[in-house]
């Protein structure tokens, strides 16, 4: 991701920046701004559910969305966004990531946002979009405490992470502005020295101004220097790190929703086929099977037999969820033993 332009609009529409996206292994160029980043992650999560997806930054819509340093600092986070979707060899092979980097015109790529827009995410675990056709799923047995230690283990590094975030942009901060005064200081200096050759002082003195304003604007620019490191190597690499950990905050609280929905949902379900078990009027039971496949006789006596056979379509969208949520353990396991 490189040479960032702002892009003037009409007074109706808002100006944006223009990144260049340039893929080296197949000598791909395109034009995309940061929505555009946005609707690729969106896609990727849509179409691809489970899987780790990189963070983005947040989207400024006013302030400093077009000073220099914030636009440099973004065009960091985007590439190194997209070099970590890239990583991923499910990405790497999907349309949404290919048509992204390879469609050169804006309106068949526009064309194209609104084409994948309308397609609908998968229903059913059966038809998501693997690289080996097959979907692993994991049953809900045993890794409850799996999922209790790397819930607690986020929670402490999210707080550290905000803490040391906050306290870093502060130390940058007054390192900065301790350059400032470091420049104000070296003014004064070298006023002072002028001012004493204009005066004929003793040239000891004037030479101890003249030192004194060279050691000043040297500690001065070692001190920005070392800033813009600090910035590049730590403050700005423990923001990626935080809002990574968000976002594999992000898979683990999807999945928490949906064993929550589960566990309610049978909850539910299992009461109400009690009730129609107790009444034994299988005409009542909802069963929509054929009943030629059914056996009767061992529906009439075996309960566990019968709940799986009664309220048909209600114990088809639960074995939906439930196939869901054992995709979601296996595909979070792996994921986050990444």
């Amino acid at each position: 991701v490189r040479n960032p332009k702002a892009i003037q609009t009409s007074i109706f529409k808002s100006n944006y920046i223009l990144y260049e996206v340039y893929t080296d292994a197949t000598n791909w160029l395109v034009n995309r701004r940061f929505s555009d980043f946005e609707w690729l992650r969106n896609s990727l999560m849509k179409f691809y559910p489970r899987f780790f997806c990189p963070p983005l930054p947040n989207k400024k819509l006013f302030s400093r969305r077009f000073e220099v340093d914030f636009v440099d600092k973004r065009m960091k986070f985007l590439n190194k966004f997209i070099n970590n979707v890239l990583l991923n060899e499910t990405f790497k092979a999907a349309d949404v990531v290919v048509d992204f980097l390879s469609i050169t015109d804006h309106n068949q790529f526009e064309a194209k946002i609104y084409e994948y827009n309308s397609i609908n995410p998968s229903g059913y675990v059966e038809d998501l979009k693997t690289l080996t056709g097959t979907v692993k799923i994991l049953e809900d047995f045993g890794n409850e405490q799996f999922y209790e230690n790397i819930s607690n283990y986020f929670k402490i590094q999210n707080t550290l992470y905000n803490r040391l975030n906050y306290n870093l942009k502060n130390f940058y901060y007054n390192l900065e502005a301790a350059g400032k005064n470091l420049e104000e200081i070296e003014k004064d200096f070298d006023t002072l020295h002028s001012l004493n050759e204009r005066v004929m002082m003793k040239e000891e003195i004037t030479k101890t101004f003249e030192e004194l304003n060279i050691f000043f604007k040297n500690w001065r620019k070692i001190l920005i220097n070392q800033n813009n490191l600090f910035k590049l190597y730590i403050k700005d690499f423990f923001k990626y790190q935080r809002m990574e950990s968000e976002s594999y905050c992000e898979l683990i609280k999807s999945r928490d929703v949906l064993k929550v929905k589960y566990t309610a949902d049978k909850t539910k379900l299992d009461a109400r086929k009690e009730k129609l078990w107790q009444l034994m009027d299988i005409t009542k039971w909802e069963i929509i099977d054929d009943f030629n496949r059914v056996n009767r006789d061992l529906l009439m006596r075996d309960k566990t037999y019968a709940f799986t056979i009664m309220c048909t379509k209600e114990t088809q969208a639960l074995e939906g969820i439930h196939k869901q949520l054992g995709y979601a353990n296996k595909m979070n396991m792996e994921e986050l033993k990444k």
